[in-house]
């Protein structure tokens, strides 16, 4: 459901932020009853909600994960003093030119603005933001509804004086991509 893009989002952030120390990470789902794609035999198939979070940090992932300062709200878990409401993991890939973001807001009511400050990777020429976001933490993709939980490309982040702005909307994921 839409709420696993959330978790799955903030597992690959994870791996991403711990690259140091992470050389592989595999997903069991992939022979199991929860696999990004379903497929019925002869028949239909559709991509689960998790697959976007997976298609993104297979296709953008790559190249030198970043070491982020995150700077924001935060609430107290059961098991987690200060835990941040943005989740957020970012990689630079040199032979691409780009910088990408992976972003989690955990906020069950509130918006984030993300200001990121690109001053050590040269002149930003352009941003996009694709965003994940439904209103039921409990959407799913099905055979009759396979786009019920799907990425849509958004205009609101901004690039100014080497900073990327964009607001994400509570519980929502989103991934920001810098051309350099």
């Amino acid at each position: 459901n839409f709420e696993d893009v959330l978790q799955v989002g903030c597992i690959i952030n994870t791996f991403i932020r711990r690259a140091d120390v992470v050389g592989i990470a595999c997903i069991a789902q992939l022979v199991n009853v929860i696999a990004p794609i379903m497929t019925e035999p002869g028949g239909a198939s559709w991509k689960q909600t998790i697959y976007y979070p997976f298609q993104f940090a297979s296709r953008y992932g790559r190249g030198t994960a970043l070491k982020l300062d995150v700077d924001c709200p935060s609430y107290n878990a059961d098991i987690a003093a200060n835990v941040s409401y943005l989740d957020v993991a970012g990689v630079h890939d040199g032979d691409a030119g780009t910088v990408t973001f992976f972003a989690v807001n955990r906020h069950e009511s509130e918006a984030i603005t993300i200001d990121l400050a690109l001053e050590r990777f040269g002149e930003a020429k352009s941003v996009e933001h694709t965003l994940i976001k439904h209103d039921d933490l409990e959407a799913v993709n099905s055979k009759n509804n396979p786009d019920n939980v799907k990425p849509e490309k958004k205009d609101g982040a901004t690039l100014s004086g080497g900073k990327v702005s964009v607001t994400v909307p509570p519980y929502s994921y989103s991934m920001i991509r810098v051309t350099l």
